[in-house]
């Protein structure tokens, strides 16, 4: 196991970058009719055990839907401390095993018990958050700072798929042998400003660092459970095309481009306001754009359930990754 007071940044060949679609909470139940997908979590587990046995990165950074900080030019890294009792939800805290674990953020509500049980444990690294810090300010672009919080369900619900058995509760264990950092998203839904960011935390696929982006290529909640979960809205197959279209454009370089057309254009915007009323869960994959650097990008999964899309995507792939 590192030491999570030091780290070691050394150079590799580029690590590919994954952005996954998590649902809620119930992602993590194979069988929930509503809040999973069965293809979306075996991919999930699939990319979990290619980053194990093959990629075995020595950290692990991800940028989630749940944190977005407090200004539009801030970009916040999260931190074990005391200051992470704040984020506790419900009055419940996850179970650390060590004072360096990433603690929990059950950030969701109204859910049966199992899901509020449930553990997953990682550690942090502080001296690599002060390094992401450094390189976020570094790049003129960004104001950055540590912030004491564990990590959100957008993390380590789909990370339980990918590292762990969902089955066990506790595995009383850590469930992941690096550390993990999240990343706040800005405090705007601008999409430039995810773009950029992207392109600086790119650096640490360089670092033997993997990055991985969590959200929804559809998420509308206000219409989940309507009309039905058979069914789906008239904006939700069009922007889960439209996504993919996008992000495996011929030409890397239009990518930025292509995405800021969608607000501007009238017949655009319409399945994009339905497919994301906030687009929170949209900007992780916008941040995967930018940190490609222009390495291709592929559709590893695709359906929708209602008005929940499940697209995963991977960049910067070989042809014997299995993908």
């Amino acid at each position: 196991m590192t030491e999570t007071k030091q780290f070691n940044l050394h150079e590799s060949k580029p690590q590919p970058i994954f952005f996954i679609s998590h649902g809620g909470p119930t992602f993590a139940d194979k069988h929930d009719k509503v809040g999973s997908n069965v293809g979306a979590w075996n991919k999930t587990k699939q990319i979990g055990d290619y980053i194990k046995n093959e990629l075995k990165p020595d950290y692990i950074i991800v940028v989630s839907a749940h944190w977005q900080s407090d200004a539009p030019n801030v970009i916040e890294v999260s931190v074990p401390g005391p200051g992470e009792d704040i984020y506790t939800k419900n009055g419940i805290k996850s179970h650390k095993l060590r004072p360096d674990e990433n603690a929990l953020i059950y950030d969701f509500y109204g859910f049966p018990q199992q899901f509020y049980d449930s553990q997953f444990h990682t550690v942090a690294n502080g001296a690599l958050a002060d390094n992401i810090v450094k390189t976020i300010e570094e790049s003129d672009l960004f104001k950055a700072r540590t912030r004491e919080r564990g990590i959100d369900h957008g993390v380590f619900v789909p990370f339980k798929i990918a590292f762990a058995d969902t089955e066990v509760s506790d595995s009383k264990e850590l469930d992941v042998d690096v550390p993990v950092i999240q990343v706040s998203l800005a405090g705007t839904p601008d999409i430039e400003t995810h773009f950029r960011l992207g392109q600086v935390l790119s650096k640490y696929r360089d670092q033997n660092c993997l990055v991985i982006l969590s959200g929804a290529s559809v998420h509308n909640l206000k219409d989940l459970r309507a009309p039905g979960p058979d069914e789906t809205y008239g904006y939700a197959a069009p922007f889960n095309r439209l996504l993919t279209n996008i992000l495996t454009h011929e030409d890397p370089s239009k990518i930025l481009q292509e995405f800021k057309k969608i607000p501007e254009s009238p017949e655009l915007n319409r399945i994009y306001v339905g497919a994301h009323p906030t687009n929170e869960h949209l900007l992780p994959a916008i941040v995967a754009a930018g940190a490609s650097r222009g390495d291709k990008c592929k559709l590893l999964y695709t359906d929708l359930v209602a008005s929940l899309g499940w697209n995963l995507y991977g960049w910067g792939l070989t042809e014997s990754s299995g993908f």
